[in-house]
């Protein structure tokens, strides 16, 4: 069984292992990661996972002014590796699914329903900072543990998992659309439904041209599986997005608002902790493939940069700077 999981990057460099470690840990057996218009040391690193057959690594630039993602998942679709999948899933690197049933893996997400289907979505759980100001190497799901409660705001969004992707005509960042008119035909019989992780039908939706983004408010709940998404990470990491264009949007969406909403930290939630001996395990390994380990602290030492060059600030007077430089071998000049 082939379980694909399809990821677009730029700049992530520092979260890139952690992400990667994660989905394997969690069962998938691909993981695509689709980069453009990188600054960092992030294209270097993912050759280097890549190397390792880790990861499949595909660069698309996409031109100015063009849909940054959907370019980019056009790219991933084209990919016999992606096709031929079993089950897909697009994420972002800042969202870790959590499944709670049995071992906590993909096939034990997949039978949950108890009965056959073309395609589940599951919801968001926001974490906010967990009052972390600053940004600092380490493990983002083990730094912020504090999230929203049921019913708080986009607790309704969605990330999907889904058979067959060559069935579809598009892969999309919530859900796949286009589903191939004969396959559509179908839509309602025996496994050509869609659930959500408890395997109740999603009421009055197929994948045609409007993917699926939000799920009605009866089907939102957390007990069988979660997306943790990391939105903000910490203050300071924010900061970076201000004044940018979403790609997936196309415009400034970073706002206070945008802020606010995400900054969700009414309950702890040490769910995604369960499995941590397993993670320092695989984690462990990632980090001692050829050439990993020091470009994660190189991207380290550019996102550092960054961070200063958005303040206003001198790099060099950054101890984060210094400490990445020399955990990567290469001292600041």
């Amino acid at each position: 069984m082939r379980y694909t999981v399809v990821c677009s990057v730029k700049d992530e460099g520092p979260f890139l292992v952690e992400w990667v470690s994660w989905q394997r840990l969690i069962g998938f057996t691909d993981i695509v990661v689709v980069s453009n218009g990188c600054t960092d040391h992030s294209p270097r690193l993912l050759d280097a996972l890549a190397q390792a057959g880790w990861i499949t690594h595909l660069v698309h630039e996409v031109p100015d002014g063009k849909h940054i993602t959907g370019r980019k998942l056009a790219a991933a679709k084209s990919l016999e590796q992606v096709n031929n999948s079993d089950w897909l899933m697009v994420a972002d690197v800042d969202e870790f699914l959590v499944v709670h049933p049995g071992g906590g893996r993909l096939p034990d997400l997949l039978a949950a329903p108890g009965r056959p289907f073309l395609g589940m979505s599951i919801p968001w759980r926001i974490f906010g900072t967990s009052g972390r100001q600053h940004w600092e190497d380490g493990l983002t799901h083990r730094q912020c543990l504090r999230a929203g409660v049921a019913g708080g705001r986009l607790g309704g969004w969605l990330k999907s998992i889904h058979r067959r992707p060559d069935w579809f005509a598009r892969l999309g960042e919530h859900s796949p659309k286009r589903l191939r008119p004969r396959r559509l035909a179908q839509w309602g019989s025996d496994g050509m439904i869609w659930v959500n992780p408890a395997g109740i039908e999603v009421p009055g939706w197929r994948p045609e041209e409007d993917s699926l983004r939000i799920l009605p408010e009866a089907l939102r709940g957390w007990e069988v599986a979660q997306v943790n998404h990391y939105m903000l990470r910490s203050a300071e990491s924010f900061s970076l997005k201000r004044g940018t264009l979403s790609p997936v949007a196309g415009k400034d969406r970073y706002t206070d608002a945008y802020y606010d909403k995400a900054e969700q930290n009414a309950v702890e939630d040490r769910s995604a902790l369960r499995h941590a001996a397993e993670f320092d395990r695989i984690h462990a390994q990632a980090m001692a493939l050829p050439d990993v380990h020091r470009l994660h602290h190189l991207c380290c030492a550019d996102y550092v940069r960054r961070l200063a060059a958005r303040s206003g600030r001198d790099a060099i007077a950054d101890p984060r700077l210094a400490h990445h430089l020399a955990l990567a071998g290469d001292p600041p000049a």
